[in-house]
C-alpha cells in the first residue's frame, strides 16, 4: 500500500512529452550546466573536499542494468585518488549507515559498475530507516522506469539546510538533512521528467510533498539540470500534463507491454537482497513492489 500511495503521488507530477523527432545521441543529460566533474566506471560525480560527501552523482540507467546478475560486495573502499575521501570505519558508532547514490541494483550488469557502487565516493550518512523506506522505494521505482523507457538518466545529491550540519566521523563527515533526485526518462517517442525532494528521516508526512517539477528542484540545489535539451523542451517536460500518459496511453508503456514475459522482480527487499518473485508487469516489479501501472 505505501509503495501504490507514493506511486500515486508521483503520477500527479509526471510530465510526458510524445513524439520529437530531434537528435539526441550527443546530449549529455547526466551534467549539470557549467559542473566540473570526474568520473568513475558507471557514473560521474562533483566532489565537495569539505563535507566529505558528493555535491552530487549521477548515472544513465538501462533495463540491462538492473535485470543482470552481479552480486553486490559487502565491504566498501576508499577511493585511491581522493585523499580525503572517507573510510569505511568512519561510519562505526553513529546512528547512519552508508547510503548509496547509485545503488548496487542498477548496477547489476557489470562487475566494475558494481565494485564501483562500492566506492566511498559513492556512500553519504544516511538514516537507517530512510535507506531501507523511502529511498529504497525510490530506487525501485526508478528501476522499474528503467524497464518501461529506453533510458533513465538520474542525478542525485545532498541538501544542507541547517547552518550547523551534523557531523560523524570524528567531525570529518556532514551528514545531508536532505535529499534530492532529478529524473529524466527517455525512449523513441516518449520524453518526461520528475524531480524528488526528501528528508533524511522515514517521516511518512514528508514523503506526501517529495514529488515536483525540475523546476523546483533547481530553485532549491542551485543546479541547472538536462540543460541539452532544446529550450523548448526543457520548458514543456517541466509542465504537467495528463498522468494517464505515464500508464495506459504511453507509447512506452504499449511498446513494451507487446513483449511481458514472466520475470524475477527487479526490486529490492528491506534486506538488500533482489526480491525472488516472479511478475508480468510491464516494469518488472511484483505486486509487493508496486505494479500498479499494468492494467487490470
Amino acid at each position: 500500500m505505501l509503495y501504490i500511495k507514493i506511486h500515486n503521488i508521483i503520477l500527479n507530477y509526471v510530465v510526458l512529452l510524445l513524439a520529437f523527432s530531434f537528435h539526441t545521441h550527443a546530449q549529455n543529460y547526466l551534467i549539470p550546466k557549467n559542473q566540473a566533474y570526474e568520473t568513475r566506471s558507471g557514473y560521474n560525480f562533483s566532489y565537495n573536499q569539505g563535507k566529505k560527501v558528493c555535491n552530487w552523482l549521477s548515472y544513465t540507467l538501462t533495463s540491462d542494468d538492473v535485470t543482470g546478475s552481479e552480486a553486490p560486495g559487502k565491504t566498501f573502499f576508499k577511493d585511491s585518488v581522493i585523499q580525503v575521501c572517507p573510510t569505511e570505519d568512519m561510519y562505526e558508532g553513529y546512528a547512519y549507515v552508508k547510503g548509496q547514490f547509485k545503488p548496487n541494483s542498477a548496477s547489476r550488469n557489470s562487475s566494475q559498475e558494481m565494485n564501483q557502487a562500492h566506492n566511498m565516493l559513492n556512500v553519504v550518512p544516511m538514516d537507517i530507516n530512510f535507506s531501507k523506506g523511502y529511498w529504497r522505494i525510490m530506487n525501485n521505482m526508478i528501476s522499474g522506469w528503467a524497464i518501461t523507457f529506453d533510458s533513465v538518466f538520474v542525478v542525485k545529491g545532498p541538501l544542507y539546510e541547517k547552518k550547523r550540519s551534523e557531523m560523524i566521523g570524528g567531525g570529518k563527515i556532514s551528514v545531508p538533512d536532505k535529499f534530492f533526485i532529478a529524473v529524466l526518462v527517455k525512449n523513441g517517442l516518449d520524453l518526461g521528467a520528475i524531480g524528488f525532494i526528501l528528508p533524511n528521516n522515514n517521516d511518512s508526512n514528508s514523503i506526501q510533498k517529495c514529488a515536483m517539477s525540475i523546476d523546483s528542484v533547481e530553485a532549491k540545489t542551485g543546479y541547472d539540470f538536462f540543460a541539452d535539451l532544446p529550450e523548448y523542451l526543457e520548458v514543456f517536460v517541466e509542465e504537467e500534463i495528463n498522468p494517464d500518459l505515464w500508464k495506459d496511453n504511453s507509447v512506452s508503456y504499449k511498446l513494451k507491454s507487446s513483449y511481458v514475459k514472466n520475470s524475477q522482480c527487479v526490486a529490492v527487499n528491506k534486506s538488500g537482497e533482489r526480491c525472488e518473485m516472479k511478475t508480468t508487469c510491464v516494469t518488472q516489479n511484483c505486486w509487493k513492489h508496486g505494479c500498479d501501472m499494468k492494467s487490470k
